[in-house]
């Protein structure tokens, strides 16, 4: 079985965030009221490399109060992202680890600063 790639890089970028001492927590979730600073991370496809290997496609968004700190958290957590190598889960290097580099997409909702990126997270099957 697959690990399940959301947990592995929520569980990996919240014990980066709170290493660093952010205020920023990630989730797949958007909580009611939204924090001001915020990493959502969501599966958004993926492809099956083989039998054993697995592509997911994992979209995340960060949002924060300014556009500055917005771009600050999120070159901080696609720092983070490259350097992914987790349960079984890693992200490739180079251009293959990538979908889409991070690109301001304002929160159409809330109105507040948010990027958007997307990586390749490359998992292989677990033992049960």
């Amino acid at each position: 079985m697959f690990p399940d790639t959301e947990a592995v890089v929520v569980t990996y970028l919240n014990s980066r965030l709170q290493s660093a001492g952010s205020a920023a927590r990630a989730s797949t979730r958007v909580p009611n009221p939204r924090p001001a600073s915020l990493v959502r991370v969501m599966r958004t496809g993926g492809t099956l490399r083989s039998v054993s290997h697995e592509d997911s496609h994992i979209t995340v968004e960060c949002w924060a109060a300014s556009s500055v700190d917005a771009i600050s958290l999120t070159r901080q957590v696609a720092a983070w992202l490259s350097e992914l190598d987790q349960s079984g889960c890693h992200v490739p290097q180079g251009h293959t680890g990538w979908v889409g580099r991070p690109v301001y997409l304002e929160d159409p909702t809330a109105e507040v600063p948010r990027y958007v990126m997307t990586v390749i997270v490359r998992s292989r099957i677990q033992e049960a």
